[in-house]
């Protein structure tokens, strides 16, 4: 019997089964291409997510900054009216004796020395971008400026613990000399006229001692020069730290 030998290519039986080079690039290309592709997609949503709540922040930023201007708009507008007192008082002990001056003025002018004007802070969205570390999600710029506001608040409210303490000295000084309905009255004067009438009163002190008087009105005037040095060099930057951080965090949001 004739046997017959089957002819054999150089890859049949050697390559069988076996897979191209080119194949196994194909599958590691794909493979490449999802997972960069599943990055990039994972990577832009949280690029906006982080968009999104940076925006939240900036709108109750904004918010409590609104609320931050108005205050100091009026805790200025306090200031300028007592170191306005404060002047006059200045100006008229130059002018004339103590027992010169009527005492419904010495009142008035001392009055401010009673109170201390203050203000309250809408820090709530700073205190919560410090504390959760989301300061991150604002731009290098407006971080400095968050941090700068915060650093002048803290600044105002050390100022103000000052302030309470110097101001329950005054009260205390005056209790010896001034008539407490009379002086608490003065809040209540609201126009020309009345102010007027009021400092021309010839009111009694309940010390007749001028030296005792007169230590109580160096009081009040350290206290007037206490209010402009704080009113310039720390409220006032304060309001413009303030003003301005609200116009960057308006402008880089587009909250207008």
């Amino acid at each position: 019997m004739e046997v017959h030998h089957h002819s054999h290519t150089p890859d049949s039986g050697l390559h069988r089964g076996k897979k191209k080079w080119t194949h196994y690039f194909w599958e590691f290309l794909m493979l490449f291409l999802a997972v960069t592709l599943g990055f990039l997609v994972e990577n832009e949503r949280e690029h906006y997510i982080e968009h999104l709540r940076a925006r939240q922040y900036a709108t109750s930023l904004a918010d409590d900054l609104e609320s931050d201007t108005l205050a100091f708009g009026k805790l200025i507008s306090n200031y300028h009216s007592d170191i306005s007192k404060g002047n006059e008082l200045r100006k008229i002990l130059k002018e004339r004796p103590i027992t010169a001056i009527p005492g419904g003025s010495i009142y008035y002018y001392c009055e401010p020395a009673i109170w201390v004007d203050g203000i309250t802070f809408h820090d709530a969205t700073i205190q919560q971008l410090k504390n959760s570390g989301n300061l991150r999600y604002f731009s290098v710029g407006l971080q400095y400026m968050i941090s700068e506001y915060d650093r002048k608040m803290r600044e105002i409210s050390i100022r103000l613990e000052n302030e309470l303490y110097f101001s329950r000295i005054t009260r205390e000084m005056m209790t010896d000399i001034f008539d407490s309905e009379s002086i608490i009255s003065v809040n209540g004067l609201t126009t020309t006229a009345q102010i007027e009438e009021f400092k021309q009163r010839d009111l009694r002190f309940l010390n007749k001692d001028t030296t005792l008087l007169r230590k109580l009105l160096n009081e009040v005037i350290y206290r007037h020069a206490s209010w402009q040095y704080r009113l310039k060099e720390i409220i006032e930057p304060a309001n413009t730290a303030a003003a301005e951080l609200l116009a960057s965090v308006k402008k880089e949001y587009h909250l207008d």
